[in-house]
């Protein structure tokens, strides 16, 4: 082979005849002549191929050997992956990556696009692309074919950027029915929400022992951000939000327990819904909250330094930048309960009426 002699055998005798085993060395001459004719590329004839992994494999490997060493929060991101995987492939988990085409690709993203909407069929498209190059990467080598959803954008759904804000025309029938929510913690998180403008799993995931009660600020450990080392984003809390705070002191250590002692609240979306019906808003989520508040701060003559503040944006921004040294803390509660103040205007609401309802069980 290439210059060099290799032993190798073709069966046993007398399981294997000598008739048989002259075609099988003619056959494994002719091999030798084709792969000689190839200027050896490929494999030789007497490799032996290497078991082809399975896509569950990888999503394991790329959980344990990437993600674990690499994400910012490493386990967020592996249950994360875990669960994209386990709820939209799971039919998936066992079939060789030799055995999923760019049709098969195709053909699951236009499925799960009519199931459970473009955006997600689009993230695990995105998902499937990431393991494949996982598996053929030269320093992980598991797998040495072609990856069936590179360069997916010819398919791939069109994603508008979503600008949805509660308008001024819907913000009567929002707060009216936000005073008179009968769950607790789906009318204090709206409240939290619209005046501090944190993020649903920041907020639901709050604990008392982050909140500096002397100075008003929230310092939350972990914000959403690309960077791994990313600091902890410390939020003025503005007097509404500490009212609403206050109101809800409880014997946990999170500030929306859940139903074990050890957890917290994950999710409002049952009760956001009902709520939704209730009001006949539609086209609504739970994000838009967030930037409705970012809108009204714009609105009532908030920088952008100072929206992208209190969003948390500030490690991304250039504009920041400039003003590193000083975080502005009072310029940032003043924009945001000017914001907050203007929501309640347009909905016809008194600060005091939602203080009470928030203060009632």
């Amino acid at each position: 082979m290439q210059g060099w002699p290799e032993r190798t055998t073709i069966g046993p005798f007398p399981d294997l005849s000598v008739e048989n085993a002259r075609g099988k060395a003619h056959d494994l001459n002719a091999k030798f002549s084709r792969w000689k004719a190839n200027n050896y590329e490929g494999h030789g004839p007497l490799e032996q191929r290497t078991r082809v992994p399975t896509l569950g494999e990888v999503l394991e490997h790329y959980c344990e050997q990437h993600l674990r060493a690499n994400a910012k929060n490493p386990a967020a991101a592996i249950k994360y992956a875990r669960w994209l995987f386990d709820f939209y492939l799971a039919s998936w988990r066992n079939r060789p990556l030799s055995s999923i085409t760019r049709k098969d690709v195709r053909d699951k993203h236009s499925a799960l696009g009519t199931a459970h909407g473009q955006v997600s069929a689009n993230r695990v498209v995105s998902s499937i692309r990431t393991l494949f190059n996982h598996a053929i990467h030269p320093d992980i080598a598991m797998w040495e074919g072609a990856n069936p959803a590179r360069n997916p954008k010819k398919f791939l759904f069109h994603e508008e950027t979503r600008e949805r804000t509660i308008e001024r025309g819907e913000a009567p029938e929002f707060f009216k029915h936000l005073a008179n929510e009968p769950h607790k913690d789906l009318r204090d998180f709206i409240l939290l929400a619209l005046s501090i403008g944190a993020r649903r799993g920041s907020i639901l995931a709050m604990r008392w022992d982050q909140i500096d009660w002397q100075r008003g600020l929230w310092t939350i450990p972990n914000p959403k951000s690309r960077r791994k080392n990313a600091k902890p984003h410390i939020l003025p809390l503005t007097k509404f939000a500490v009212a609403v705070l206050k109101a809800r002191a409880n014997g946990s250590e999170w500030v929306f327990p859940g139903r074990t002692k050890d957890r917290h609240l994950t999710t409002v979306k049952k009760p956001w819904a009902k709520f939704l019906k209730r009001t006949g808003i539609g086209n609504l989520r739970i994000h838009d909250l967030r930037r409705t508040l970012a809108t009204a701060e714009g609105e009532t003559g908030a920088s952008t330094e100072l929206i992208q503040k209190t969003l948390g944006h500030t490690e991304d921004s250039a504009a920041t930048r400039i003003y590193d040294r000083s975080q502005r803390r009072d310029d940032v509660r003043g924009a945001m309960d000017a914001a907050f103040r203007s929501q309640l205007a347009a909905g016809k609401m008194p600060q005091r009426k939602l203080l009470k309802a928030a203060n009632r069980e």
